[in-house]
């Protein structure tokens, strides 16, 4: 896969700019997440292609919806000030006289995630309406959601955000994943402990972060699982007024029940160091407070506590490892929280 730079970044002290293509081969395979996700790269085929032409996407939304396209637009993000640095996504607004849809191309584990266990509740979640195998991948359609994502948070968002999270991770509330993964969302968790093993070696030189993250290692086989997003970040959570819908399950799987809790604290800050997300300490005390009290699966909340602590440190680290750290945040921040948990 090749990549586009998005935002200047250096990369085994080569620069890179905005528009650069980076060779291939030139970004290790487990930093390529943390680098999309902070919006440094993109795939450079996103970035100049797409990968269907509108009539294409008109009769896969047909078959899918069963009724007449009106309109298709393409989902861009804009990441430059010029009028050509957009980045175009294989996502699609589709629009019929019944409402709006979101056409998305994925992989079969995002559209089992949606078809096999999304739908079985009345969880805030895009509204699954079905999907479209093609040759070289999945097509998935969902209700569209209007709505703001929350990069700026208030205690009204705060707490419905936890009502979203909370009524997913308890309905799929899992003691461990200690038994053989049966499906892809299963396998998820396989491929996650992989990825976390390998991040222990980014900080093998530091005593006092290995012997932390040793912590957080040890827990995560023994840790209860459940439905997880992988990437509950305040970008991929839309308030539509009412309530919060959580969007974007391509990373999603079983997975330890703290990974999302962290994800959605760690990067979110009162001066926006790390992403743009603002949300003050008082928010993340609530956020925490009411995931705690409406979990069906009580387990202490000393353990809560600190299963939410170790997750924050893998977080910390994930961004250290991929080398997105320029100002040290997430070092300086990693480094107090293990010496925080050496000492509990």
């Amino acid at each position: 896969m090749s990549y586009v730079c998005t935002k200047a970044l250096r990369i085994s002290g080569v620069d890179y700019a905005p528009g650069d293509a980076i060779p291939d081969g030139a970004i290790r395979p487990e930093r390529v997440r943390a680098l999309k996700a902070t919006g440094f790269i993109g795939e450079l085929t996103e970035a100049i292609a797409p990968s269907a032409d509108e009539n294409e996407i008109k009769t896969m939304a047909f078959e899918i919806i069963g009724e007449p396209v009106k309109a298709v637009s393409r989902i861009c993000e804009q990441w430059g000030e010029a009028e050509d640095e957009v980045r175009e996504y294989d996502v699609y607004v589709i629009e019929t006289d019944a409402g709006k849809y979101t056409l998305k191309k994925t992989d079969s584990k995002e559209a089992q995630i949606y078809a096999q266990y999304l739908s079985k509740g009345e969880f805030h979640v895009p509204q699954y309406v079905g999907m479209r195998q093609a040759e070289d991948a999945d097509w998935i359609c969902m209700k569209y959601v209007e709505g703001n994502d929350m990069r700026d948070m208030t205690d009204e968002t705060t707490e419905k955000a936890a009502e979203t999270l909370s009524k997913i991770q308890s309905y799929f509330w899992t003691p461990s994943m200690d038994k053989a993964p049966e499906n892809e969302v299963e396998q998820r968790f396989v491929e996650y402990w992989k990825r976390v093993l390998r991040r222990a070696s980014s900080v093998a030189d530091d005593p006092i972060l290995r012997k932390a993250y040793q912590m957080f290692l040890d827990r995560q086989l023994i840790c209860p699982c459940t439905m997880s997003n992988g990437d509950f970040l305040q970008w991929n959570v839309i308030y539509d007024g009412e309530n919060v819908v959580m969007i974007d399950w391509g990373f999603g799987g079983m997975m330890p029940y703290s990974l999302d809790i962290a994800r959605f604290l760690a990067h979110a800050t009162e001066t926006r160091s790390a992403f743009p997300f603002y949300m003050n300490n008082a928010q993340k005390e609530l956020f925490l407070d009411r995931m705690y009290e409406a979990l069906k699966t009580k387990i202490s909340r000393e353990q809560f506590n600190l299963d939410v602590k170790l997750a924050t440190l893998n977080e910390y680290i994930e961004f250290v490892e991929a080398e997105e750290d320029e100002d040290g945040w997430y070092l300086e921040h990693a480094q107090a929280l293990a010496e925080e948990l050496l000492n509990l």
